[in-house]
């Protein structure tokens, strides 16, 4: 093969390659630009990832509850977002295709034995990226501990996240109303 043959291919190749990746970025971007601010109720658990970075795994109370489901041999569907009176989302209904009135909606993944009832679902988002070093302050921020035999529980805590056209990203922790990188800021050690 020509010399020339192979540069250009290699070229193309790496073009192709760039261009998948600026598309998946590009989604991530129009997601947080225009989609529509959801609040969550959380609680973080902190693991570490040498290849990904530190992020702290998130658990959501929208993710439990009982809904039932047209076909019992199902393990995907569409969460039909609402909001509760205290502005916090919940997952309103599954159903077996979108919403075309262009309600936000997310598509989850769910256990299914054969019921006809769903308990629990996989959010398409579980995992907020901090800056290394983070993870380990923020656990602690919101692990509940025993002082005397009390149990102290943990500053309430919410994810942002913005939903657009069945994609969803999340946008910010907060913690007792304020963004984690606000109490992280408090917490960081000071340079000699």
């Amino acid at each position: 093969m020509d010399k020339r043959v192979r540069i250009l291919l290699f070229s193309l190749m790496a073009v192709v390659q760039l261009g998948a990746l600026a598309w998946m970025i590009r989604d991530h971007e129009q997601v947080l630009e225009t989609g529509r601010v959801y609040r969550f109720r959380t609680e973080p658990i902190d693991p570490r990832d040498p290849f990904r970075g530190e992020y702290v795994v998130l658990n959501f109370a929208a993710q439990d509850g009982l809904w039932p489901i047209p076909d019992s041999t199902a393990q995907h569907a569409y969460a039909w977002l609402a909001e509760d009176s205290a502005g916090y989302a919940y997952i309103a209904a599954l159903r077996m295709e979108p919403p075309t009135d262009g309600s936000d909606h997310l598509h989850v993944a769910f256990g299914n034995w054969g019921g006809d009832t769903v308990h629990r679902v996989e959010l398409p988002f579980d995992r907020f990226y901090l800056e290394e070093g983070d993870g380990a302050a923020t656990e602690q921020l919101l692990q509940p501990v025993w002082e005397a035999d009390t149990l102290i529980q943990p500053l309430p805590a919410h994810a942002v996240v913005r939903v657009y056209a069945g994609e969803a990203v999340i946008e910010d922790l907060v913690v007792d109303g304020r963004s984690i990188h606000t109490w992280l800021n408090e917490v960081a050690p000071t340079s000699p």
